[in-house]
């Protein structure tokens, strides 16, 4: 569908979209409801190539960004879908008039809304494959209008079983996301897969070259001299280990900065 969509359906235009498949899908194929060309931008929208499913994913808010990353981060996690449309339309509205809340509609229409939830992980876990809801809000929205549209969304899943987290931005650990942020543009860098060295040798020699005196630059810069490549190749090789698991750098202890400490896990 080219452009925007129209931000006061009828329910007719709706059908089309969910027809054309929005909301819907999985992996490679799957198509988010929302895009980020759908929805006025606050500056926080952001658009975001994953590899774990080969497509772009539109994230509405800083903090489903935020999300993402630790969700791209785990190893359990096989599958991400933005956006989600929770099907069948009259499903929500139905829920709604059993809680006693109102649904909201798009706005000045009559007609009600396709809700969404941000994101669904689908995780491998020692039973199988697993799905978990979560919805990303900041704790100064959620208002008492909030938490009713927060409950219907809470209770679709229910009914199917499956778990629903409400995300904040005291769920997750900032730390870890900045270090993630840091090192996320490795995954699409080029010089990563063309070096001379794996991004797990790179990590091991950055290891290796580790005092508690010196700064992340100073290691840097020491680890590309003595394999002779140049320093954003090495910081796409070490963002790769990183991203890869295959490195003792923590992203846990403090936010790394080029001028900052380094701190390690242990062996």
């Amino acid at each position: 569908m080219a452009g925007t969509k129209n931000r006061a359906p009828t329910p007719e235009v709706v059908e089309r979209w969910l027809k054309a498949g929005y909301g819907q899908g999985s992996g490679q194929g799957y198509k988010p409801f929302l895009y980020v060309r759908d929805v006025p931008s606050r500056g926080t929208s952001s658009m975001v190539k994953s590899r774990l499913t080969g497509r772009t994913h539109h994230y509405l808010s800083r903090q489903e960004f935020k999300v993402h990353l630790h969700a791209e981060y785990a190893t359990c996690t096989k599958d991400i879908r933005e956006q989600f449309a929770l099907l069948p339309w009259q499903e929500t509205f139905e829920i709604a008039s059993e809680l006693g809340v109102h649904h909201p509609s798009y706005p000045r229409t009559a007609t009600p809304l396709v809700m969404t939830t941000d994101l669904v992980l689908t995780l491998s876990t020692p039973s199988g494959e697993q799905l978990l809801a979560i919805s990303v809000k900041l704790a100064k929205d959620l208002t008492p209008r909030t938490y009713e549209k927060l409950l219907i969304e809470k209770q679709y899943w229910n009914r199917r079983g499956i778990k629903w987290l409400l995300a904040t931005e005291d769920s997750i650990s900032e730390i870890r996301t900045k270090n993630l942020a840091f090192f996320e543009t490795s995954l699409s860098d080029e010089r990563a897969l063309t070096a001379p060295v794996a991004p797990e040798y790179f990590s091991q020699r950055f290891v290796d070259n580790h005092s508690p005196e010196l700064s992340f630059l100073e290691i840097m810069i020491s680890t590309t001299r003595e394999l002779g490549i140049d320093i954003p190749t090495g910081h796409a090789l070490l963002g790769m280990a990183v991203w890869n698991h295959q490195s003792l750098l923590s992203i846990d202890e403090a936010v790394l900065t080029h001028r900052g400490r380094v701190f390690l896990m242990e062996r």
